[in-house]
């Protein structure tokens, strides 16, 4: 039997959840243990239909929002299961899905998987990327990175597997003994880049990132983080944020110094320019400045 715990955080996402629960409960061959960690939605009344509607499933409450990273160590502890799967409650797991994967990767040793991911037009959203350094630091120096590196999405998208440096936190697959060596999620960040910094780890210790063109699962990206403005703003807002916590968490020095201060200018000036234009853009600017 397939020994597999799932652990998805829940923010005031319920219709996306709805359908994530579902699509889970609906596994041909696979039984895994659910756990739903609600991050302080401040709605008992829903929270209250889920856990009666989905009585099996491990229900969580935190008693304040404490990020995506925090959530998820509680959640882990939780899971007494061989494998581990990390899930964004704004994705629709196909009914053969699970099944399938675990068929693969039963065998693996210390690796971190992830699978392509489908938005609602059909489209593969890319849900794996380059590690944040001098050559990706923003759009530009990554096009012209892959180029030099002959590593194009077009390319990559045609193999069955590869190994790309991080996989997005949306779907991340591993053995509970490979998470408790790497240390869990780094709760320094709120909400992104917690993806990559833990498959730089995970690196570190040479567990390695694998990412399977050929299984998918759907998600609606932003259903769970974006579904009103002031939430919109307020993701942007930490993206940036979390984009310098990685930083001086992974470099030392000068280094540290020259690609903190080209991602600041790279990031402002983007703000800076479309804010004249752009309402969002402003908020986000305001958000990060704390006004």
């Amino acid at each position: 039997m397939i020994s597999l715990s799932i652990v998805i955080v829940n923010y005031k996402s319920w219709l996306p959840l709805t359908e994530c629960l579902d699509s889970l409960l609906n596994q041909n061959n696979i039984n895994p243990k659910i756990i739903v960690v609600d991050n302080d939605s401040q709605d008992n009344d829903e929270l209250n239909k889920f856990e009666s509607k989905y009585n099996s499933i491990v229900w969580i409450r935190n008693e304040k929002n404490f990020g995506f990273s925090k959530a998820c160590n509680i959640g882990a502890k939780l899971a007494t299961s061989k494998w581990i799967l990390f899930l964004n409650p704004d994705t629709i797991i196909p009914k053969d899905c699970l099944r399938k994967l675990m068929n693969k990767v039963e065998p693996l040793e210390k690796q971190i998987i992830g699978i392509k991911q489908i938005n609602k037009e059909g489209k593969d959203t890319y849900a794996y990327g380059n590690f944040l350094n001098w050559y990706t630091i923003n759009g530009i120096f990554r096009f012209f990175y892959r180029m030099l590196k002959n590593i194009s999405k077009d390319k990559l998208k045609k193999k069955e597997f590869f190994s790309p440096d991080w996989i997005s936190g949306s779907f991340v697959l591993l053995q509970k003994k490979d998470f408790d060596e790497i240390g869990g999620w780094d709760e320094d960040f709120f909400m992104y880049y917690e993806d990559m910094d833990i498959c730089k780890r995970a690196r570190i210790l040479n567990i390695k990132t694998k990412f399977y063109n050929s299984i998918f699962c759907y998600h609606m990206h932003g259903k769970s983080s974006r579904f009103d403005y002031d939430i919109k703003v307020n993701s942007k807002a930490q993206v940036i944020k979390s984009s310098h916590i990685y930083i001086k968490k992974h470099y030392k020095g000068l280094s540290r110094n020259i690609i903190s201060l080209i991602l600041y200018i790279s990031q402002a000036t983007e703000l800076l320019i479309l804010s004249i234009f752009v309402k969002e853009k402003r908020d986000i600017l305001k958000k990060i400045l704390g006004n």
